[in-house]
């Protein structure tokens, strides 16, 4: 009877133990569940992966260009596998002159560095045959200005002669001289052999000197202005463009240079007139 007792004190005392045990096995079952709530950042950091993509047009570009004008044009590039053809619009905008790719080079990409460089070696570091059609006041202290470059390769057609280089009247002085041949040698001696001029003109107009130059070299002449002015002339064996730039200060002289045959062609000579006086 005592055991039979006991064990009914005792039952009771099992049945609030497991009561109370209770709680802490629910607690260990929901614990898994709040464990996955953590789970669910790691979603949220995927949706914000698309928000970094702004910062992919930060990236280094494939080329980086610099030039300076002043008195010598200077060129410095650094590129990766870049496109020619952007290299070449970007150098167009910055020397305010067309830069023509032929269609051979239009497809060539380029990986290359050097910084400081000259015009004319820059863009032989670009291209094999290069052309740049120049401008060239004769007035004192003026210095070449560019107004075409041509990027080819080997075996390619030269670019137009008339590309860049235009007339820009229909005004052209065509000699025809009345005096005899005799009195024409005396004002005005003219020779033209081997890309060399050699002129002597004593107190000539000016026309009738450029005019005799265009008909003995075949370059262009354009007079957009009448002029009275005379000049006195003493040139031999000079390469044509410095003979010409010589005449007068009043002249616009464009020539092409021909960077791979070394070869320097004008190729317009123009009249400019005289600033005037105030």
């Amino acid at each position: 009877m005592r055991k039979a007792i006991l064990l009914l004190i005792a039952l009771p005392a099992l049945i609030v133990s497991g009561i109370q045990a209770s709680p802490s096995v629910g607690r260990s079952i929901q614990d898994p569940k709040q464990a996955t709530k953590p789970a669910d950042k790691p979603a949220e950091k995927q949706s914000e992966k698309p928000a970094d993509n702004p910062s992919a047009p930060q990236q280094k570009p494939p080329f980086e260009l610099r030039v300076t004008v002043d008195q010598i044009i200077g060129i410095s590039l650094r590129a990766e596998n870049a496109k020619l053809t952007d290299i070449a619009a970007d150098l167009s905008k910055r020397l305010k002159a067309p830069v023509a790719l032929s269609p051979v080079m239009q497809k060539q990409r380029a990986t290359i560095d050097f910084a400081d460089v000259v015009l004319e070696p820059a863009m032989q570091l670009l291209a094999p045959v290069v052309y740049i059609d120049y401008e060239i006041d004769s007035a004192p202290g003026a210095h070449p200005r560019p107004v075409g470059i041509y990027l080819s390769a080997h075996n390619e057609p030269a670019p137009a002669i008339n590309a860049n280089v235009r007339s820009t009247s229909q005004a052209f002085v065509i000699s025809g001289n009345t005096e005899s041949e005799s009195d024409e040698d005396d004002d005005i001696q003219i020779s033209y052999r081997n890309g060399k001029l050699t002129l002597k003109a004593k107190d000539q107009p000016l026309l009738d000197v450029l005019s005799s130059i265009s008909d003995e070299t075949g370059v262009r002449l354009e007079a957009k202005d009448d002029t009275t002015e005379t000049v006195n002339v003493n040139i031999k064996d000079l390469p044509l463009d410095e003979a010409i730039l010589k005449v007068s200060p009043h002249l616009r002289l464009y020539l092409r240079a021909d960077l791979y045959r070394n070869q320097r062609t004008p190729l317009l000579i123009v009249l400019v007139q005289p600033e005037k006086k105030s």
